[in-house]
């Protein structure tokens, strides 16, 4: 999905509940070819604010959380709202589940032998 999408959704009245995983740049990249790859550093964006950016009749809320406790608050607030609800989740530069790191490895010694021992993290 675009950033432009949202004033897609918004304009017939769309009232979902976007989540937004920011993990500053590209996660599977870094696991794959290291997490000092410069070219995996994006310009960040206030990624909760995207939503009003497009909405000119107030049809959207955004929540940032950073924690379960704030996730547990946007979600419950979410449930009643009628409008579409943008949570961006800010999550580590290498936060992944153990099968992605797995994947991301396999990836790395089959495509860049000469460079997988610097996929793992902390290597």
């Amino acid at each position: 999905m675009t950033a432009q999408e949202l004033s897609t959704i918004l304009r017939p009245g769309l009232k979902p509940i976007i989540f937004l995983v920011n993990n500053n740049g590209y996660t599977i990249e870094r696991l794959i070819l290291g997490p000092g790859s410069s070219y995996n550093d994006i310009n960040q964006w206030r990624y909760a604010e995207a939503a009003s950016f497009f909405d000119t009749r107030d049809r959207a809320i955004a929540y940032t959380v950073r924690t379960e406790d704030e996730l547990d608050a946007a979600l419950a607030s979410a449930r009643d709202r009628e409008a579409l609800v943008l949570i961006e989740l800010v999550m580590s530069r290498l936060d992944a589940l153990p099968p992605l790191a797995h994947f991301a490895q396999r990836c790395a010694e089959f495509n860049f032998p000469q460079l997988a021992r610097f996929a793992q993290p902390g290597s």
